[in-house]
């Protein structure tokens, strides 16, 4: 008897989930799948309405034109490695020397944010000091 509640609130929370989905994304589509924005599939970013959460607050430029035209921003969601190298990596998405947002899909701020969030905080350099100074003393 419990299994079979449990069972149906899962279910009913998948299907409920399912729906809340379309409707929290639907003003962003990936306009290279034509899918739905979805997490692990890169491509082009259409936008209608509401920006998606981006990683940075100010489009990225790879490569300056040497006649700059005014050209709207370009949204992506591109692969990590491909973001920390963007010079290298823009020509597969014809973006070289387009203003770019790469849009965010894990909803964290960054990755090393949250790493450091995990780490010990450092002695200040005062507290060493004042401890090489007592020990010093002795």
């Amino acid at each position: 008897m419990k299994a079979g509640v449990v069972g149906a609130c899962a279910a009913l929370l998948a299907v409920a989930n399912a729906a809340a989905e379309p409707q929290r994304n639907a003003s962003w589509r990936n306009a290279t799948t034509g899918a739905p924005l979805k997490p692990g599939i890169y491509g082009r970013i259409e936008v209608r309405g509401e920006a998606p959460p981006l990683v940075h607050a100010k489009p990225v430029v790879a490569k300056r034109a040497e006649q700059p035209a005014a050209q709207d921003p370009v949204y992506l969601y591109v692969p990590p490695g491909q973001l920390r190298r963007w010079a290298d990596h823009c020509a597969k998405w014809q973006a070289c020397e387009r203003p770019v947002y790469f849009v965010r899909m894990d909803g964290s701020p960054s990755r090393l944010g949250e790493w450091k969030k995990t780490q010990r905080p450092q002695p200040q350099a005062s507290l060493v000091r004042d401890a090489l100074d007592l020990i010093a003393s002795r």
